[in-house]
């Protein structure tokens, strides 16, 4: 029983990583890439959030793996 709890939590904190990896990547692509080809004024200050919170995503995810 102990073996089933375990195996359970294991694969949900790797959905939960893998979860926080792929908003991560959606967030990069969209707000990123989609800026660097818009020519809007406040281009720096989107870029700048949204690395920041693909930043904060990528470690959320390995953290999940790590546990």
């Amino acid at each position: 029983m102990k073996k089933l709890e375990r195996s359970e939590t294991i694969s949900l904190k790797e959905k939960l990583g893998d979860f926080f990896i792929d908003i991560a990547k959606l967030v990069f692509a969209g707000v990123v890439l989609s800026t660097l080809l818009d020519f809007t004024e406040d281009k720096v200050l989107i870029l700048i959030l949204g690395i920041v919170s693909t930043v904060i995503m990528l470690i959320m995810g390995f953290e999940s793996y790590k546990e």
